[in-house]
């Protein structure tokens, strides 16, 4: 690894420090050879899936599990299939060994260039990191410290829709491109695939006379337009361009397109701006949309937790009421009040609520008992149980 330690931070990190950070971490990933790396090493470690497999065009793909510890080796197979299948266990057995290797050299790299307390939250006190993974430690360290506010957005937007400078090599502009969709993807704002091949077929056909080259580019069908393919049809044009512009002694720009030409690219142009808005608008709407949703979520929760609320006063009172000998909603059924006569007993009684209570209402049947309660009391023998109501008569 080219990066035996990676460059200090000091202090609090910010987005440039991390940004060298992963730089440094990045050359050490590719360095080692991976099997299922696309000729990048181990860079898909650090990258984001969407951002690898749109840049090399291909996922970065490594084992969920370990290989088994012996190979399978079907019945039948003979001695050189066998050896071959040893082989190949054995090349299993020592990429996966690699891989957990670099993982684990990666947080510990990272880590050691960061001072402890701003990944403490990670940082287990038994296990330490081992059970981070390098995007992990890289994600949590700019969401809590490298904040990125909507003018640092703004600025890597308009960074991002500055053109083509033809008087230099084309990789100038797509490092640029790549650099404000990772900066765009830290902000939580992603810039799509699509969006980065709409914006780099315009700006092409700003710089003037690639006419064909957006011809053949055309015929590409629309799903085999990806970033990897842009990259390679256009870098291949601007080449030729170039040689052509040696050979023929004409200088590079708009100036040598004929009149024909540049009336085709400012119409190509527009209704590249017209997709892009189109998308903006798309985007807008659909943010309008979630907000709406969120803002109904919030009113629910709202009304749930009033609801809650209610729900509990509701039985406290209830319960107050019970504790009192009463039922809500109702006329007592066996205290005071006038009410109708002929719904309670003459000749009943409760030891909790006395003698007036409704007819099959009596110390044995009663619901709400008070401490004390018995039973066996009647009017009677009221066994020292309530005297509510002892001169209580049914009207005539």
């Amino acid at each position: 690894m080219q990066y035996q330690t990676l460059t200090k931070i000091s202090g609090e990190p910010t987005h440039t420090s991390m940004k060298r950070l992963e730089k440094e971490l990045a050359a050490n990933l590719i360095a080692v050879d991976c099997p299922w790396g696309n000729g990048h090493g181990y860079l898909g470690e650090l990258l984001p899936v969407a951002l690898y497999t749109a840049r090399y065009g291909a996922p970065y793909t490594p084992p969920a599990a370990p290989p088994p510890a012996y190979p399978v080796i079907p019945p039948g197979t003979t001695t050189t299939g066998r050896e071959a299948l040893k082989a190949q266990n054995e090349e299993d057995q020592k990429h996966w060994q690699t891989m957990i290797h670099v993982r684990r050299i990666a947080v510990n790299l990272a880590s050691d260039a960061i001072e402890d307390i701003y990944y403490a939250e990670l940082d287990d006190p038994i296990e330490g990191l081992n059970a981070v993974e390098i995007q992990d430690l890289i994600d949590h360290i700019k969401d809590r410290y490298c904040h990125i506010d909507q003018s640092d957005l703004d600025a890597n937007l308009d960074k991002f829709n500055q053109g083509i400078d033809p008087s230099v090599p084309l990789i100038a502009y797509i490092r640029k491109q790549e650099d404000c969709q990772e900066f765009a993807n830290d902000g939580h704002v992603q810039i799509s695939e699509e969006t980065m091949v709409t914006t780099g077929t315009k700006h092409a056909l700003q710089c003037g006379a690639f006419t064909d080259a957006w011809r053949e580019w055309n015929r590409v069908p629309r799903a085999n337009r990806t970033w990897l393919a842009w990259k390679t049809h256009w870098t291949r044009a601007f080449e030729e361009q170039r040689t052509i512009q040696r050979l023929t002694g004409g200088e590079f720009s708009a100036n040598s397109m004929t009149q024909n030409d540049n009336e085709l690219a400012n119409q190509m142009v527009a209704s590249l701006d017209n997709l892009a808005l189109a998308a903006v608008q798309k985007n807008e709407t659909l943010e309008q949309l979630i907000k709406i949703n969120e803002m109904k979520e919030m009113t629910l929760k709202s009304l749930m937790s009033q609801l809650a609320a209610e729900k509990e006063t509701s039985s406290k009172l209830l319960a107050i009421l019970s504790k009192a000998g009463l039922k809500a909603g109702g006329n007592n059924s066996y205290g005071g009040g006038s009410g109708n006569a002929s719904k309670y007993d003459p000749n009943g009684y409760c030891w909790s609520h006395g003698y007036k209570v409704t007819k099959n209402h009596t110390s044995k049947t009663c619901k709400t008992r008070k401490d004390g309660h018995k039973e066996e009391a009647t009017r009677a023998n009221t066994m020292g149980g309530s005297k509510d109501n002892i001169n209580w008569k049914p009207q005539a």
